[in-house]
């Protein structure tokens, strides 16, 4: 009990403080913004009412109790009265605190940092990460609510102190400590802001540090615009008839610093579960994503489709054939179908003709005289075999069905090559042997097979049409695709491509990425005809050819692509795709509907070929 016959009623009482104290108070606000980080961060994913209900209200406990609370009354324990300022006398007043006023200050900065926090994370769960004038306004309201929360509570704390004494307060620096909150308050908004909260647990305990100190600096600055007066009168309550008790300061800190680590522990456990979830919701939805995009790239023509017919092809002199798609454009020659149902209706009457072969010059596009020839031969080698006239075929040829000079007209063209090849009721694989212009390489069959670009054509016509309907063209023979020439080409992404010989300059992507989403709709078309157990032929005989190559052979995860610089980079290709997409195949109902029969079947096929 102290003892006060040696106090002047109403003189100062002098203020020490407890640099021990201090540092207890900076360590247990310190670990409850951290908490309250590591349970804002799962609000972010959060899409269930209730878990957002209940992470709000453990982040809004962590940040409004276990932090400005505690912190508040273990820094009160920082400060003790001793000592008459004009007596001289010794002996530490006893400070106690109302336990009306303490609790409602404690719920007070219970609610209202939840409230702030809700502000802050209440948008939709695909907004929260958004910055724009909408988050610029919560941020704005979500400071000044913590400046008014921090600030009434502190005061509230200050009045609930009981003992023999009066307190007076400096307006000046009650203005002053005002100031300083709303700073703090502004620099803890942008901390919690969803978009701009840290991400890492070096980040985070950074950021909680700066609240930490930012909070203790308002709280003692407070302190110290307070003068404490003897009153010989009994304790002074500033609620009559509340009790007042003492609160051990080391007591408080232990209780907030477990808090602390209970609520961060068991957020963490269900929030990272929840981030999973989502996570997963998210790689299943962007897989769904690409399937989808590369199920447009043979579902619709993302570049219409030019074709020739075989009477005109056949009778064109190569003069007329070198002033390319632009040179035959104002002739008439060339058909154009805009969509997928101008097509479908070409092929009622007429079969398309698709030419696979091999450019043999750097500086001469399209076919050299060799392989012209043997296109010839082919057209009417394939008339014979469907026992069709030239005039009901029409022939798709790269110079000729490809935009040449409009640069991104020939993009569009050429990501449309699988669609095209897709979609054609006959492939002739023109191979006879030749020499490369530059580089005097021997080209033949077995060098046709090595290229990427030819490779995907095959594929692509296979898996819809199957073999039955693609044929090789040499200089002298003309005969059906052998059984195991597929098995050789099937690996499209294992072939040669005119990029990675000149090792991707400037640092350009190299074209095998550009195959990533036809080929994934591939995959996921004749997946999903097998898992029904009523495959075509044709998705069988791919599904083999999978099965026999091996996935990863076929979609490999990830490509080495080698540099001009010397330096080999390594990127993601199809990653776990594959595997995501027959998860999704498995669990799907009608989400994704596949193009499986978007081409009737091919009507020539019926003839003997």
């Amino acid at each position: 009990m102290t003892v006060l016959l040696e106090y002047l009623d109403g003189e100062e009482i002098l203020k020490h403080w407890d640099a021990s104290i201090i540092c207890l108070s900076l360590i247990t606000g310190w670990t409850g913004v951290y908490a309250s980080l590591t349970i804002t961060d799962h609000l972010k994913f959060c899409t269930d009412r209730f878990w957002y209900v209940v992470f709000i209200i453990l982040a809004g406990l962590a940040l409004g109790v276990d932090t400005i609370w505690c912190l508040h009354f273990v820094g009160m324990q920082a400060r003790y009265l001793d000592g008459g300022v004009t007596s001289g006398a010794r002996g530490a007043m006893t400070v106690k605190f109302e336990i009306t006023f303490t609790l409602i200050s404690g719920f007070a900065a219970w609610l209202i940092s939840s409230v702030a926090l809700h502000i802050l994370s209440g948008r939709k769960a695909e907004d929260r990460l958004k910055i724009d004038r909408q988050m610029d306004v919560r941020r704005a309201l979500a400071a000044a609510l913590w400046a008014m929360g921090v600030v009434v509570m502190h005061f509230m704390g200050m009045l609930s102190q009981s003992g023999n004494f009066d307190t007076e307060y400096n307006s000046w620096i009650v203005l002053g400590t005002c100031l300083f909150t709303a700073i703090f308050a502004a620099i803890a908004a942008t901390i919690f802001t969803p978009a701009l909260s840290p991400q890492t647990t070096l980040t985070r305990i950074i950021a909680a540090a700066v609240i930490s100190a930012g909070g203790n600096g308002f709280h003692y600055v407070g302190m110290v615009a307070a003068t404490n007066r003897v009153n010989f009168r009994k304790d002074v309550l500033f609620v009559p008839d509340s009790e007042a008790f003492k609160i051990p300061g080391l007591f408080i800190a232990v209780i907030a610093l477990w808090n602390n680590y209970i609520l961060s522990s068991v957020c963490n456990h269900y929030g990272e579960a929840f981030r999973g979830r989502i996570k997963r919701d998210e790689w299943e939805l962007a897989v769904k994503d690409k399937v989808q995009a590369g199920l447009k790239l043979v579902k619709e023509l993302p570049c219409p489709l030019f074709l020739v017919s075989a009477a005109d092809f056949l009778s064109m002199p190569e003069q007329e054939l070198r002033t390319l798609h632009e040179g035959l454009r104002p002739t008439g020659k060339l058909l154009t179908l805009d969509t997928m149902d101008e097509v479908m209706e070409l092929k009622k009457t007429s079969c398309i003709l698709f030419f696979s072969y091999e450019w043999l010059s750097w500086l001469k596009v399209g076919p050299n005289k060799i392989q012209l020839l043997a296109m010839k031969k082919a057209a009417e080698n394939v008339a014979k075999k469907l026992q069709v006239p030239t005039s009901r075929m029409h022939i798709w040829i790269d110079i000729l069905s490809i935009p040449q000079k409009h640069v991104g007209m020939k993009a569009m063209a050429v990501d449309s090559l699988y669609a095209f090849a897709h979609c054609a009721d006959i492939m002739v694989i023109v191979a006879p042997d030749s020499w490369h212009a530059n580089t005097g390489a021997k080209a033949d069959a077995l060098s046709h097979s090595a290229r990427v670009w030819t490779r995907v054509e095959q594929l692509a016509h296979c898996s819809q049409h199957g073999v039955a309907s693609m044929f090789i063209q040499t200089a002298e023979t003309f005969y059906q695709l052998p059984d195991d020439w597929m098995e050789s080409v099937c690996t499209v992404l294992d072939g040669n491509m005119t990029c990675c010989r000149n090792k991707h300059p400037n640092g350009c992507r190299c074209d095998k990425q550009t195959l990533v989403l036809p080929l994934l709709a591939l995959y996921y078309s004749v997946y999903k005809q097998n898992l029904s157990g009523d495959p075509s032929a044709a998705a069988k005989y791919t599904w083999e050819l999978i099965q026999k190559k091996g996935k990863d052979q076929m979609f490999p995860p990830n490509i080495d692509i080698a540099r001009d610089t010397g330096i080999n980079e390594v990127y993601e290709l199809f990653g776990d795709t594959i595997n995501r997409i027959e998860k999704i195949v498995v669990g799907e109902t009608t989400d994704i509907v596949v193009p499986i029969s978007f081409i009737e079947p091919v009507r020539s096929i019926s003839c003997q070929l």
